[in-house]
């Protein structure tokens, strides 16, 4: 009885439970972030959103946008973790996402340079639409997350154009910072 009462206990222990971590509102086609007081917040720090070989930012308040995807840029941000801690769950949710129809059709979250596998998202108009990817675990040390157009095609099937555009709004990433296990012994 005393087994099942310990296992029960530890698997109580371990369920991880999803926080909001961080908060990105816009201004003036700015990008800057809030950290929320969770557990273990002190182990992370998370970088303002820049643009990489994008074309024009909008300058419009509440939004995040950039042209000119069609020349493999991308929006990202930083995600520093203390050394023995880790993001494990994460996910990145954005509530309005849209572009014109020149923009890009398919765009991802990459993390480190690697696509994230089931993070893409495919429009086929112009219209607003949320989006919700999970990221799963991100390591110890500095960590790059990135927006990237997939593909060539814009939202119409035809060649991305130099002003096509993404514009984000309302992005957060949730998750639980979780220190690293030592080994147990038995």
């Amino acid at each position: 009885k005393k087994v099942f009462v310990v296992l029960a206990i530890l698997a109580i222990a371990s369920v991880a439970q999803a926080e909001l971590l961080a908060t990105w509102t816009f201004a003036g086609g700015a990008g800057t972030v809030t950290e929320n007081a969770t557990i273990n917040a002190d182990q992370v720090v998370f970088g303002d959103l820049v643009r990489t070989g994008l074309g024009q930012a909008s300058t419009v308040a509440g939004q995040f946008s950039s042209n000119g995807w069609q020349d493999g840029g991308d929006v990202s941000f930083l995600v520093t973790l203390s050394a023995g801690y880790f993001i494990s769950g994460a996910t990145m949710n954005i509530a309005s996402i849209q572009g014109s129809n020149t923009g890009p059709g398919t765009t991802e979250w990459q993390l480190n340079g690697s696509s994230v596998a089931g993070s893409s998202l495919t429009r086929t108009l112009s219209t607003t639409v949320s989006w919700n990817a999970t990221i799963g675990t991100i390591g110890t040390g500095v960590n790059t997350l990135s927006i990237v157009g997939v593909g060539t095609a814009n939202v119409t099937g035809g060649a991305m154009a130099s002003a096509g555009s993404v514009r984000i709004n309302d992005l957060t990433m949730n998750g639980e910072v979780t220190s690293i296990p030592e080994p147990a012994t038995m």
